[in-house]
Parts: structure tokens; sequence; C-alpha cells
């Protein structure tokens, strides 16, 4: 059966926080245009085995200071050992909202607090192979994948996006508000996560999760 879920935003972000993850790394070189960035990571997903990723994210910055709008195209495709495709998931988000770009979160992976993170938020589409199946999600659990039966459906979609990895080590909201503890820097460089919100079923029953590629920065474009 096809499921259709819509969440809060801040139900999402309690699982996000929780159960982030790896994170693939590298360094890009970020520019800002007058009027926003396009955004482009693609390759191997450093969580899961055989799973190769594209990103795409275009954010717009409204003139007239209007909340800025994120337009996201992800494509996730795991394959087996013999480079046969066995799962993939397709997802789109249109006039996403850039709720912020300074959001930080515990990563339980690095064990770090990364910080200047942008976020966003949206109901978008997204579709998968009509298979159950299962991997390990985020080095945490074993899960078993959205399952749409090859149709497109309306799921809240979510995007963390971190241009800088810049992280602490110690919780920053025990800091008074505008200040950080000491500040360090991933020295691979920025990260994309692009993520559809659904429930899962997990060896402790079912979890609503973002499920979704975690890719390379590769390119940018200024406009």
């Amino acid at each position: 059966m096809v499921m259709k879920k819509k969440i809060k935003v801040t139900k999402a972000l309690i699982a996000v926080s929780f159960l982030i993850g790896i994170i693939a790394l590298v360094t890009p070189v970020i520019a800002y245009g007058a009027n926003g960035i396009l955004i482009i990571g693609k390759g191997d997903d450093m969580d899961l085995a055989e799973t190769t990723n594209f990103i795409i994210a275009k954010i717009d910055f409204d003139k007239d200071g209007g909340i800025p709008r994120a337009h996201v195209i992800f494509h996730s495709k795991i394959c087996d050992e013999s480079g046969e495709k066995v799962y993939a998931m397709k997802g789109m988000l249109k006039d996403g909202l850039l709720l912020t770009t300074d959001h930080y979160f515990y990563c339980p992976i690095f064990n770090v607090w990364f910080i200047n993170v942008w976020w966003v938020m949206g109901e978008g589409m997204v579709k998968t192979t009509d298979t159950d199946f299962e991997v390990f999600f985020r080095n945490s659990l074993p899960i078993t994948m959205p399952n749409t039966e090859g149709k497109y459906v309306s799921a809240p979609i979510l995007m963390f996006l971190s241009l800088t990895a810049e992280y602490c080590l110690e919780d920053p909201g025990t800091y008074p508000p505008g200040t950080y503890p000491p500040v360090f820097i991933m020295p691979e460089g920025g990260w994309i996560l692009a993520a559809v919100i659904w429930e899962v079923e997990t060896p402790i029953g079912p979890m609503e999760l973002p499920v979704g590629p975690i890719s390379y920065l590769t390119k940018y474009v200024e406009y």
C-alpha cells in the first residue's frame, strides 16, 4: 500500500537531529549571486554501499526581502555487486522554504554539532522502485526503504546544505544566543542532503525518518 505522509516541520527536525548519520564531504568553492545560487552534488553515497546519488538545488533570494525559495531534484540508485539496479528513489520539491541558514544539530556518527546548516522544507513528490528493500540506515539501524509502488506520491521533502562543513565539539545550545563554542571545519568540505520524510519499518517499530541521498558538493553556479 502506498503511504502518504504529511507531518509538521518540528517533527521532521526531531527525526533529523536524532538520526542524521554519515555525511559525504568534499571541498566546494561557493559563491553567492545577487538573486540566488545553483548547487549540484553527485557521486557515491558515503552511507549506503553501491549507491550513486544526484542532487541539484536552486535557491532563489527575493530581492524585496521575502522568504527564499528552494527547488530541489534528487535521484538515488542502489546496485548489487554485479552492477544491476535493485532500488531507486526520485524526488522533487518546488518552492520549498529556506527556513534558516544557521540551523545546528548533533551528528552521532562524527560526534560533533554541525552549525550554519541551511534548512529547507516543503511538500514535494517522490517515486521509488516497487520493492521492499532493506538497508542499514545512517549507520544506526536496519530499515525498509520507502516503497511507492513505482508511482509519484506527495510527501514532505527536506534538504540540509552545509557550505563550509563547520562544526563544534560542544553543544552550541549551552552558549548565549549569537555565540558559539570553538568552531572547526571538516577538511573534506561541504555536503548536501535531500530526503523524504517517511514512515519506515524498523526492528523497534515504525519510525518517521528522513530517507534520501547524501552527496558531495561538486559544482555551483552563480547567477
